[in-house]
């Protein structure tokens, strides 16, 4: 992977507590595990009309130096949006992570 295209920085987070609150609704505690350089690459997106408005998702693919940690259950920051993974490949032999993460679209 050449650094050059490793033109945005992210966050990866992971849950560290999931704890209940007073009307029993889970509260996930996250936190930062790495600040990495990325590769971004858009994705399509989606848009539906469900209960009487509309709803959208960002999909985007991101590419890091190889990381054997990272799973769906992690999520990144980037940008000031938080981008949940989705999918995670491996590309080459040990030479870069490819993942591909879903952020709900702002209106």
């Amino acid at each position: 992977m050449r650094a050059g295209k490793l033109d945005r920085t992210i966050t990866l987070q992971r849950v560290t507590n999931s704890t209940s609150n007073g009307f029993n609704e889970p509260v996930e505690t996250w936190t930062d595990i790495a600040t990495l350089e990325a590769q971004q690459r858009p994705d399509r997106g989606t848009e539906r009309f469900t209960a009487q408005q509309l709803s959208g998702q960002a999909m985007m693919t991101f590419q890091i130096r190889y990381r054997a940690d990272l799973t769906i259950e992690d999520r990144i920051v980037c940008g000031g949006r938080i981008w949940n993974i989705v999918d995670v490949r491996e590309l080459g032999r040990c030479v870069v992570t490819e993942f591909v993460a879903v952020a709900r679209a702002e209106a």
